[in-house]
């Protein structure tokens, strides 16, 4: 079957038609030459049809997500990989660092892929760009099917009710035909109208199918929570440090009062030293951030004994040893430049980073890779790293990678065998990010 100049642009169209038909799909180096090493390979060619990078991102979309798309490396990798168990395909995207299909899309993108769900078409009142867009993936696919416009969202629809998410091409986005067509019986109502929809718009994302079956169960942390919430005597210095937090914090408030009662008396001194109090009060924790990854070479799972210990271990060794991943980590430091003990709060997620929050950013380790800062303040890898220390963690012998040569970021070179070496590395790290803070924001030294 000879495809449409539309479909021959959209990756995701010609992998469900080359799936469907059984056609072959070639790898090819960075040189042009073929290969069966989807890790080697630069670019995926569907036979005389049309050639695409491996990581270009799809129309599918990711399940409570209104845009991350499915990478076509992923695609290929999952359809090789359909008749394993998803703990074992986990583990293997995971070895390779490629994007993981999530548990809960799998069967809806295998249906699709193999066209037992069929592509969208036009929604009702298409016309212009968008209806010839959806002519040509209706001529392609040879189904006709309602389909949904939800801001940039399609949606297609298997008979029996089943929805695929997909994201729009410009042309459908221009359409102007925005109307919601249920799959099972039939009926339209406003996009805008969906009570349902507006609920899914607010709801935050906590933990998916993923990061739950990634993770270790353990419950290491429920003793020291359990101790937290009922000191016994001995915590009674504890107990004393979080009374004296909580009367710091009346003070900061009274001071607050002070302060506006200083302004509207004209007494510029009391609103001065009120200011001061507060600011104290108020100061933030500086932030060290880590990958999301679990493949990286530093995550949640092996950070603090690097920052605490002075001790690099694999995070496979911690994982094997059934140490779990916490949300997040504090680490205590005893500052060379005042010799006071300064806590940096370790995470690697910024989703519910306030105003406050991203201004105590003070360090980011990456792995090279530009994903890892979307949905963050500052919009792209240069401008992150012009508001916070920039970290490449990577082997003595290794090379940092070159999309990462206008990022203003620092290597820090880590032996592959002499542990004996850690201390002096992580010293100097310390040293790096002492040096930042009190020069970029000294507001955040105790």
């Amino acid at each position: 079957m000879s495809l449409t100049a539309a479909a021959t642009s959209d990756p995701l169209e010609l992998l469900r038609q080359y799936t469907m038909q059984q056609k072959t799909i070639e790898l090819l180096d960075k040189d042009g030459n073929l290969t069966k090493d989807l890790l080697q390979a630069s670019t995926v060619r569907f036979g005389e049809d049309a050639s695409f990078a491996r990581d270009t991102p799809t129309r599918y979309l990711r399940s409570n997500s209104e845009s991350d798309q499915y990478a076509l490396s992923a695609l290929l990798h999952f359809l090789d990989h359909r008749n394993q168990s998803f703990y074992e395909y986990m583990k293997t995207t995971n070895s390779l660092g490629l994007q993981t299909v999530s548990f809960g899309d799998r069967g809806n993108l295998l249906d699709y892929l193999t066209g037992k769900i069929a592509d969208v078409v036009s929604s009702a009142g298409a016309s212009g760009a968008g209806a010839s867009t959806t002519a040509a993936a209706a001529a392609v696919s040879g189904d006709a099917v309602a389909g949904e416009k939800r801001g940039d969202d399609d949606a297609g629809v298997a008979s029996d009710g089943r929805r695929v998410r997909l994201r729009t091409s410009a042309a459908d986005s221009m359409a102007g035909g925005d109307r919601l067509v249920s799959g099972a019986q039939g009926t339209s109502t406003a996009a805008g109208g969906d009570p349902a929809r507006d609920i899914m718009r607010r709801e935050r994302v906590l933990v998916t199918t993923s990061s739950a079956l990634s993770s270790n169960n353990s419950f290491a942390s429920v003793a020291g929570l359990i101790k937290e919430l009922f000191p016994t005597k001995g915590d009674a210095k504890g107990a004393g440090t979080r009374s004296a937090d909580t009367a710091g914090s009346l003070t900061s408030a009274a001071a607050a009062a002070a302060a506006a009662a200083g302004g509207a008396s004209g007494n510029g001194t009391t609103a001065r030293l009120a200011h001061r109090k507060t600011g104290r009060g108020k100061r933030q924790t500086p932030i060290i951030v880590v990958p999301a990854a679990t493949t990286a070479m530093l995550n949640m799972y092996n950070i603090k004994p690097l920052l605490q210990d002075f001790q690099f271990i694999d995070w496979r060794v911690v994982m094997e040893k059934g140490g779990s991943k916490p949300r997040e980590a504090t680490v205590e430091r005893k500052l060379q430049s005042t010799g006071h003990n300064q806590r940096f709060r370790v995470v690697d997620s910024v989703q519910d980073f306030t105003d406050a929050d991203w201004n105590s950013v003070v360090c980011v380790f990456t792995q090279g890779a530009a994903w890892q800062f979307k949905n963050w303040m500052w919009k792209s890898p240069e401008e992150v790293f012009r508001n916070c220390l920039g970290f490449y963690p990577k082997y003595q012998d290794e090379q940092l990678k070159e999309s990462t040569a206008s990022w203003g970021i620092k290597p820090l070179n880590i032996e592959r065998s002499r542990r004996h070496m850690d201390r002096a590395t992580i010293t100097g790290l310390w040293s790096s990010i002492e040096q930042y803070i009190a020069h970029r924001k000294p507001d955040l030294l105790p």
